[in-house]
C-alpha cells in the first residue's frame, strides 16, 4: 500500500520518528478561522492524528474568503462541525474533538489539560489573552498567531524558557485602541500565510525539527513579503495570570460562619479604607505584588473589595505563589 507521508520522511532529519512523533501528538486548536483552517489542514495532512478544535461561531458568507475548510454548503452550520468532516475528507484516520463553544474561565482547564500543544487561532484579544494565561498555569506549549490587514505574526510561548504573551504585549488592549480583524478587515492569503508558519512550528515542537521561535516574534509585511524577527526577555510581565477555573470564592455570610479561620485582606484603596472597613489588614491591589511574603506566615487569606471585583482579581494573582496557603475571594457588596 502506497504510503501517504512518504515525502516527507525522506528527509533524513524527519523520518520515520518524526512521523510517530506527530502521530502521537494531541493538538488543540482555539478557534477556526482564518488561521485555525489552514493549520487543522496542514497538521492533519502530515500526520497530526489527535486534533480538538474549539469555536461556538457558524459559518458565514464573509468567512469564504479566508477560511478555506468551508464551502458554501457550509453556511449556517457550526464551525466545527463543519471543519471536522472536511478534515476527515483528507484523513478519514483522523480522531477530532469538537468543542462548539467559546474557550471560558471556566471550561479552559478541561479542555486544555489533555492537549500536547495549544494553538491560538483565535480572533479577539480577550480569548488571546485567555489562552496565553491558561498555558501559564497549565504548563502548556502555545503556539501564537495573529494576522490584521496586510501583515500578522507568530510566536511560540511557554516552550523550554521562552516567556509568554505578557512579556511582549503585558496588557489586553483597551476597547476601541487596536481594531481586530472583523473591524480592519484581512486578506485571506495573509491568513493562510501566517497559519501556514503556525503549523510549521507545531510540527517543530512535536519532532524537535528545526529550530522553534523562543524568545522570538516573528512579524510578516505583506506590503514588502518580507519577515522581520524581534527577540524579547522572557518572564518580565509583573501582570500574573488572573484565569482560574478552581479559584475559591465565599459570599460575607459564608465568611461570617468561619471568620476566625482566615486573614482578612482589605484591597481597596486608601481612600475607600479610611471611610470604613471590615477589619484585617490592607494591601491596596497596585501594591500586592510586591508585598506578597507579607501573606506567606497565614494558613488561609480571604481577600475584600467593595463588590468583590478586586478580591477575585486579587487572589488570581497570587493563588499560585504558595503553596501552604488558601487563597480565598469575598464576592458581594460590602
Amino acid at each position: 500500500m502506497e504510503d501517504r507521508f512518504i515525502r516527507q520522511k525522506q528527509i533524513i532529519s524527519f523520518g520515520e520518528k518524526g512521523q510517530e512523533a506527530l502521530q502521537k501528538a494531541k493538538v488543540l486548536i482555539v478557534g477556526c478561522g482564518g488561521l485555525g483552517c489552514p493549520v487543522a489542514m496542514y497538521l492533519s495532512r502530515a500526520g497530526v492524528v489527535h486534533i480538538g478544535l474549539v469555536d461556538g461561531d457558524v459559518v458565514q458568507l464573509s468567512n469564504l474568503h479566508r477560511q478555506i475548510l468551508f464551502n458554501e454548503q457550509d453556511v449556517g452550520s457550526l464551525k466545527v462541525e463543519a471543519a471536522q468532516q472536511a478534515l476527515l475528507l483528507g484523513n478519514s484516520d483522523l480522531l477530532i474533538q469538537t468543542y462548539p463553544y467559546r474557550l471560558n474561565t471556566k471550561n479552559y482547564k478541561e479542555i486544555l489539560s489533555e492537549y500536547d500543544v495549544i494553538i491560538d487561532c483565535s480572533d479577539n484579544f480577550e480569548t488571546r489573552y485567555l489562552v496565553n494565561d491558561a498555558c501559564v498555569i497549565l504548563k502548556k506549549p502555545l503556539v501564537y498567531g495573529a494576522a490584521n490587514q496586510l501583515e500578522g505574526q507568530v510566536a511560540v510561548f511557554n516552550y523550554m524558557g521562552s516567556g509568554n504573551l505578557r512579556d511582549v504585549f503585558p496588557e489586553l488592549p483597551k476597547d476601541g485602541t487596536i481594531q481586530n480583524c472583523e473591524e480592519a478587515g484581512v486578506l485571506g492569503v495573509i491568513t493562510g500565510i501566517i497559519g501556514d508558519l503556525m503549523a510549521w512550528e507545531v510540527i517543530k515542537l512535536i519532532t524537535g525539527v528545526g529550530k522553534p521561535l523562543i524568545n522570538t516574534l516573528m512579524q510578516f509585511d505583506g506590503e514588502t513579503s518580507r519577515l522581520f524577527s524581534f527577540n524579547y526577555t522572557p518572564n518580565q510581565s509583573m501582570i500574573k495570570p488572573i484565569v482560574h477555573s478552581d479559584l475559591l470564592q465565599i459570599t460575607w455570610q459564608e465568611y461570617s460562619a468561619g471568620a476566625d479561620t482566615f486573614q482578612l485582606v482589605d484591597v481597596r484603596t486608601k481612600e475607600e479604607r479610611e471611610v470604613g472597613h471590615k477589619g484585617g489588614i490592607h494591601i491596596p491591589l497596585s501594591e500586592l505584588q510586591v508585598r506578597l511574603t507579607e501573606l506567606e506566615k497565614y494558613s488561609n487569606v480571604a481577600f475584600y473589595c467593595q463588590t468583590g471585583k478586586r478580591a477575585i482579581q486579587a487572589a488570581g494573582m497570587c493563588q499560585n505563589d504558595f503553596e501552604t496557603t488558601t487563597i480565598t475571594a469575598i464576592v458581594g457588596d460590602l
